[in-house]
């Protein structure tokens, strides 16, 4: 087996968390070739991860630091020396972390993406990440039998349960006053993507920038209705949100940013329990409208599973909390597919014994069974975000 790490949007946090631990993994049993530009805009690799990989002798390391490498960030599908190469190696899996689908689609052999692993309200450890086939298909539930899919309910039931209750009961008006929004309007949650210069997948957002998706919504709604937002907790670290601001007070207060509430990610979980429905991009915080089982228009180009029963245009989304007839996502389905996904899906690079044989499993198989019983032991009380 030989395996290609295509690495043109890595970070270093990510490289020494996440990719190294994968690779010195693969590189016990497989022979293991390595994809990566120098550093720009937050992206790519530096000397330090190098020398932290040194012992790593039998990996063939490819450093991709010709003029035109910031180009690999966005797509490099014309690039036709990277595409040589890659077809010159001739990997059976390819192992990527970028945000450009067209140049991977290129390559030989099996592609997955090395993708975060998250599933909100479910606060899963940051280093957890799982092997999908492209990036942004939310909530796709793979082919499954019944028996196993009864079984698997049953093994994350407990943690389901237990979730539910620690949320305790709802109280809306407790939370409009924390929130500092108005009673008796009807409310559209927003949960905001990130925009920092390092986020490369911003190529697959709907729309230009944030604020002009606030704009577009917020003139498509009516006098009776707020829209509550909601921002990225690393926009709040990292980028200057005084243009953000200025743009939600020219709405005149039919536009609400929600202030942080209960640690990162806290708020958007607390305003998916309690708004009437919620417009998610490529965003992960589709998994607060699956688990409060909250409506929810789905703005993306990615595949959304059909069991969300998600809208994909404004107005009859619109037209349908109006009427109070809003459809959301099944709630038995929504447990199986937490259940698939944080048992079965997710894992963490650094758990011990896990091998390359572990890891090309996952690749071939969707649902493996035999992976129920570690994954379940990696939950002894998952913690949640904004619980009670």
């Amino acid at each position: 087996m030989h395996v290609l790490f295509y690495l043109p949007v890595v970070t270093p946090w990510w490289f020494d968390a996440i990719v190294a631990p994968i690779i010195r993994i693969m590189a016990r049993d497989a022979k293991v070739s390595v994809l990566v530009p120098p550093m720009w805009r937050g992206t790519g690799i530096g000397a330090g991860q190098l020398a932290r990989c040194a012992d790593l002798e039998t990996v063939d390391w490819y450093i991709l630091d010709g003029e035109d490498h910031p180009r690999l960030r966005t797509s490099a599908a014309d690039e036709a020396d990277l595409i040589a190469l890659v077809n010159d190696i001739g990997a059976d899996l390819t192992l990527c972390r970028s945000a450009d689908l067209a140049t991977p689609a290129l390559f030989p052999g099996i592609v997955r993406f090395i993708m975060e692993g998250a599933a909100p309200p479910f606060a899963t450890d940051p280093a957890t990440v799982w092997l999908p086939d492209t990036l942004f298909d939310h909530a796709m539930m793979p082919p499954i039998e019944p028996a196993a899919r009864a079984r698997i309910d049953a093994l994350f039931r407990p943690w389901w349960d237990d979730a539910h209750a620690r949320f305790g009961p709802p109280d809306r008006d407790a939370f409009l006053a924390r929130a500092g929004l108005p009673q008796g309007r009807k409310l559209i949650g927003l949960p905001l993507e990130y925009e920092h210069e390092e986020m490369f997948f911003a190529q697959h957002y709907s729309f230009p920038s944030n604020i002009a998706l606030i704009d577009e919504i917020a003139d498509r709604i009516d006098d009776d209705t707020i829209l509550a937002v909601t921002n990225h907790p690393l926009n709040e670290v990292h980028c200057d949100n005084a243009p953000l601001h200025a743009a939600i007070a020219t709405h005149g207060g039919k536009v609400r940013m929600v202030p942080a509430i209960d640690g990162p990610g806290g708020a958007t979980m607390k305003l998916a329990r309690y708004c009437d429905g919620m417009i998610v991009g490529n965003s992960k915080s589709f998994g607060g409208c699956a688990f409060f089982g909250t409506p929810m228009l789905r703005l993306s180009r990615f595949r959304t599973g059909g069991w969300m029963n998600a809208y994909d245009a404004f107005d009859p989304f619109a037209a349908a909390i109006d009427a109070g007839t809003a459809r959301a996502a099944d709630p038995a389905d929504a447990l199986s597919w937490f259940a698939l996904h944080l048992i079965d899906h997710v894992f963490d690079p650094a758990t011990p014994g896990l091998t390359a044989a572990d890891l090309i499993d996952r690749v071939a198989n969707s649902v493996n069974e035999a992976r129920w019983q570690a994954g379940a032991a990696r939950l002894p009380r998952l913690p949640l975000r904004a619980a009670a």
